[in-house]
């Protein structure tokens, strides 16, 4: 595996950032919800407040090491000692397949899990709709994209994985579209307008932690500002007409910058937390631990105004273990993660 790039030095987060959070997926334990690990923040006394120190990629005193890791990224495919046989082998073997489809298939539940956390639409204002859900969605699975790029054990098995983790976000996202009552007809169409918004989404990431951003923090906060408001907030940057629309469009930039800068620090914290810290054997099972949600409270408007809470949604409160997820034809059930029981009715609090 390639060197992991730690930090020589560090920096002051947020109190608003939080830890590691309980929520696990895992190929081989249904059950396994108790596993705890150690990360690069440091508290003495969670939950985190001031004193929480954030070790990133481009704090590194090595600046060479950096540079190295992001050119290897793009040939670690050549550098398999696998031959073609053994790789014809990986791709067409049946357990081969179904041990990457599972694998796949935790990323992908594990991704749905932290964008279905409620706080994102209450607390945190984002809009309920198909577009900023795909956002959130698309930053847990570029984070899991990423790790499995620095896969040097067994790089063409974890680009396999990523074909498939990547063929079963596209089956989701067409399975949302058709709850938002898409036609059949026209799926296949918009589908190719969500991967275009997707990708858009993917290669602006790739541009905060590559090149110049990567070795300034400060900058790469700012941009990474920039992609939560357009991406997850959907806001459009001022424009030169003089119908208004340019005074609106800074205005809506200005009231919401308190709130892109905490998501904007939960990506930083997210980067590290699955690129750099997370453990090689559970990365191996499959077991993602997310850093938890921002705490959203008392943000701020331009004026430096406390704006009003906002209550999470009691319809997207569900009881301990359970979670919705959606059928081939766009229908949402709900299943308890424990024992594996699956429902059409939403289950009520005990």
């Amino acid at each position: 595996m390639l060197s992991r790039l730690t930090s020589t030095a560090t920096r002051r987060i947020p109190r608003h950032v939080g830890g590691i959070c309980s929520q696990w997926a895992s190929i081989d334990t249904a059950t396994d919800t108790s596993s705890t690990t150690s990360t690069s923040w440091t508290s003495s006394s969670p939950p985190f407040g001031s004193s929480v120190t954030f070790s990133t990629a481009a704090n590194s005193g090595n600046d060479q090491q950096n540079e190295q890791a992001v050119e290897e990224q793009t040939s670690l495919l050549d550098k398999s000692d696998k031959n073609i046989l053994q790789k014809l082998f990986d791709r067409h073997s049946i357990s081969r397949q179904t041990n990457r489809i599972l694998i796949a298939e935790s990323f992908l539940e594990a991704a749905i899990t932290q964008a279905s956390d409620p706080r994102w639409y209450g607390p945190g204002r984002i809009k309920k709709e198909f577009r900023s859900y795909q956002a959130i969605l698309t930053m847990h699975i570029w984070m899991l994209h990423k790790r499995l790029l620095l896969d040097t054990e067994d790089p063409h098995s974890a680009h396999l994985i990523q074909e498939e983790l990547f063929d079963i976000f596209w089956t989701d996202s067409n399975n949302r579209m058709r709850a938002y009552g898409v036609n059949e007809m026209l799926l296949a169409k918009n589908l190719k307008t969500v991967q275009q918004y997707t990708f858009m989404h993917c290669f602006h990431y790739d541009h905060c932690y590559s090149g110049e951003l990567l070795e300034n923090p400060e900058e790469r906060l700012e941009e990474l500002k920039h992609l939560v408001q357009t991406h997850i907030l959907l806001l459009n940057p001022p424009n030169d007409e003089n119908d208004g629309s340019a005074d609106d469009d800074a205005d809506a930039l200005d009231d919401t910058s308190d709130q892109a800068e905490r998501i904007a620090w939960y990506i930083e914290a997210q980067y590290q937390n699955i690129v750099h810290d997370w453990p090689d054997d559970w990365y191996r099972k499959a077991r993602v631990a997310w850093v938890d949600l921002p705490d959203f409270s008392d943000m701020v408007d331009a004026k430096g105004n406390i704006l009003e809470p906002f209550p999470v949604d009691p319809e997207d409160i569900l009881p301990e273990n359970w979670a919705r997820n959606i059928a081939n034809d766009g229908t949402y059930y709900y299943w308890n993660t424990k024992t594996r029981k699956a429902q059409w009715e939403k289950p009520e609090a005990n």
